[in-house]
């Protein structure tokens, strides 16, 4: 894919897909080197501060990344909310964004998303996004979505609203890679600049009560 995490296991996410740059920043975090502002913020949805996530079910190593991303967000800071969006870049992305917003309407969908990476990491040398589209019906199926629910979602106004906003997401965030987190549509942090998957989060915390603290100043 494009730039990203890698870390033997960690190692492996930390790289990710693309160049392997280490910057030793010592005890603090710096713009430019391990964080980027966006020139325009993107306003969100929420009153929390929003950690947005951007993910690909076909990239190895956003599925490396979803434990230690998860178990973050079970000490975030408090006033954080974490949210996950798909990476669009191509068609076949856009089936598998529309198929991660036909599964948050699921019941058990974090185990129906956690199971996704291994079946669309699968269908990557498959190039005929219908029968890509058949496949994935027949996956669902087995969570108890009928194929004939799952191609009326797959082209209902809800979920080409919901596509459609996450192709905004993507285009102002500027991102080059998965997995990638933006910090409240300000910070977007800049993965290769950190030694571990844990340095990755804790840039996140900082940029969290960075956050805070800008929002708390008269």
């Amino acid at each position: 894919m494009n730039k990203l995490l890698t870390l033997l296991l960690l190692s492996f996410i930390v790289a990710g897909c693309g160049d392997n740059k280490v910057v030793d920043t010592g005890s603090g975090y710096i713009e430019g080197v391990n964080y980027r502002t966006l020139a325009t913020p993107i306003v969100t949805d929420s009153e929390q501060i929003e950690v947005m996530e951007f993910f690909w079910y076909g990239c190895p190593h956003c599925e490396s990344f979803e434990k230690p991303l998860h178990q973050w967000q079970e000490v975030m800071p408090e006033g954080a909310v974490l949210v996950q969006s798909p990476a669009i870049w191509n068609e076949p992305m856009k089936l598998h964004a529309k198929v991660f917003f036909i599964v948050q309407n699921m019941p058990n969908n974090q185990l129906i998303h956690a199971a996704l990476f291994a079946e669309i990491m699968g269908l990557r040398e498959v190039r005929d996004l219908n029968l890509q589209t058949e496949k994935l019906a027949v996956f669902l199926k087995g969570y108890g979505l009928s194929q004939a629910d799952f191609k009326q979602q797959l082209s209902s106004v809800e979920i080409e609203q919901k596509l459609q906003r996450a192709i905004e997401l993507m285009s102002q965030s500027k991102i080059e890679g998965t997995p990638a987190i933006v910090v409240n549509g300000r910070y977007v942090v800049l993965n290769e600049s950190a030694k571990t998957v844990k340095q990755i989060m804790d840039i996140t915390s900082y940029l969290v009560e960075k956050e805070q603290a800008r929002l708390a100043m008269p």
